[in-house]
């Protein structure tokens, strides 16, 4: 079991595992949710994820103005504000979660909105690769 956590430790994740690659989102939606510059996420079945809350710390907000126009429930800590997942709108057996509440980050597999990636993004990668 792979265990995640808000910044003030009010909110823990329990997963089986981390998956060996993530994704990032570029969306100026997920970017004012909890990143200047994208987010790292994880795509899981709900039924392979456990929120231990016991000081029900964990707030909601539907935000319902996104580029896909579909409804997103966005899930946070309403202690340290850490962003913990997002809900998809309906009964979707999936959830998002956020790859900063875990200590490990593996390499990103594919980009949600690469469209939206900021043009510097791309010159630090460059300049990266060439140290």
């Amino acid at each position: 079991m792979t265990q995640g956590r808000c910044n003030c430790s009010k909110i823990k994740v329990s997963i089986p595992s981390l998956p060996e690659q993530s994704a990032i989102c570029y969306c100026s939606n997920c970017r004012r949710a909890g990143s200047s510059v994208g987010s790292i996420v994880y795509i899981f079945n709900k039924t392979d994820v456990t929120i231990d809350d016991p000081s029900s710390s964990l707030k909601s907000y539907k935000d319902c103005d996104t580029k896909s126009g579909n409804t997103i429930t966005r899930q946070f800590c309403g202690n340290c504000g850490c962003p913990i997942m997002s809900l998809f709108a309906g009964e979707t057996p999936q959830v998002i979660l956020k790859g900063g509440i875990f200590e490990h980050i593996p390499a990103p597999a594919f980009k949600s909105f690469d469209h939206e990636e900021p043009t510097w993004m791309k010159v630090v990668k460059a300049g990266e690769e060439s140290s």
